[in-house]
């Protein structure tokens, strides 16, 4: 493997200095060891020392094993991709705060979906699974008839035309193959949820397939919200990489103690301009922003 880059050793220091919580047996060495790409998601893995023992790093999501007890990469690797599916089943219903405001009242409906199928065995609890992800989508078809990014529209599409509703939002949320996208996916989900409603002879399959569904519609609209309202992402000036991030670390400024930043891109080294924030600053900056302000400069 290519040099570890600074920030990204000090990155996983730092994560296993946290998790270990033990002043008296720091990161001695840093090491990685190969990247794994599976279904889309690159895991990187470290082999990481301290003073007292030696740890497997597995990257998405981030922890860590004792390499006493999993002395071989493989084993640990295993361990954590069922880990990590374990807890992606338990995470299927759960959504982030951002997304969330997106859509509201239809994730709810759809963790009610979930939840039935969680106890479903017959084909008519299958579809009652169904007529949940139905409501699920009517949801959120009228949720954002009034957003902002929406052009004006004499006659809106009625409450329970899910097509009309989101061939509106995605006109206005995307172009291209990417608007394309979104009107098939919603079409798709909303054919398979009636079709589920109706079919006597419903599987656990069939719902399974239906839930997924669902959660994706569901998923994909939220983040094409939200990048209506975001900035676009940094891109490095040097090489245009899109690996741009900001590293900091504590630091001492004429007598002050802070956080010094700065934007390196990890994939090409570049490092931009310093940045040095003392404590009492951002205290400041806290402070005046929780009074509806900026804060001064110090």
């Amino acid at each position: 493997m290519p040099d570890l880059p600074d920030h990204e050793e000090r990155h996983i220091r730092q994560y296993v200095e946290g998790q270990i919580r033990d002043d008296d047996t720091p990161v001695t060495l840093v090491q990685k060891v190969e990247s794994r790409r599976l279904w889309g998601q690159v895991h990187d893995i470290y082999d990481v020392h301290t003073t007292e023992d030696r740890w497997w790093v597995i990257t998405a999501m981030t922890n860590l094993y004792s390499q006493a007890e999993f002395p071989k990469l493989d084993t640990a690797f295993t361990f954590h991709l069922g880990l990590m599916m374990q807890l992606q089943e338990r995470d299927r219903v759960e959504i982030d705060e951002d997304s969330a405001r997106e859509v509201l009242g239809a994730w709810r409906r759809y963790r009610a979906a979930v939840d039935a199928m969680n106890d479903a065995r017959e084909a008519e609890d299958y579809q009652a699974v169904g007529v949940k992800c139905r409501e699920a989508l009517i949801a959120f078809g009228v949720q954002h008839q009034a957003a902002e990014w929406l052009p004006d529209q004499a006659a809106p599409p009625k409450r329970a035309d899910f097509k009309g509703c989101t061939d509106r939002y995605a006109q206005a949320l995307a172009t291209g193959r990417f608007r394309r996208y979104l009107k098939e996916i919603a079409a798709k989900a909303w054919d398979l949820a009636v079709g589920l409603q109706h079919d006597a002879n419903a599987t656990a399959w069939d719902a399974e397939i239906t839930l997924d569904a669902i959660g994706h519609v569901l998923d994909v609209y939220s983040i094409a919200i939200r990048k209506t309202k975001m900035d676009p992402p940094s891109r490095c000036p040097a090489c245009e990489s899109y690996r741009f991030v900001t590293d900091g670390d504590l630091a001492e400024r004429e007598g002050k103690s802070g956080w010094l930043s700065s934007e390196v891109c990890s994939a090409c080294g570049h490092r931009g301009p310093e940045t040095f924030r003392s404590w009492h600053e951002m205290d400041r900056a806290l402070e005046d922003a929780a009074r509806g302000r900026d804060a001064p400069p110090e």
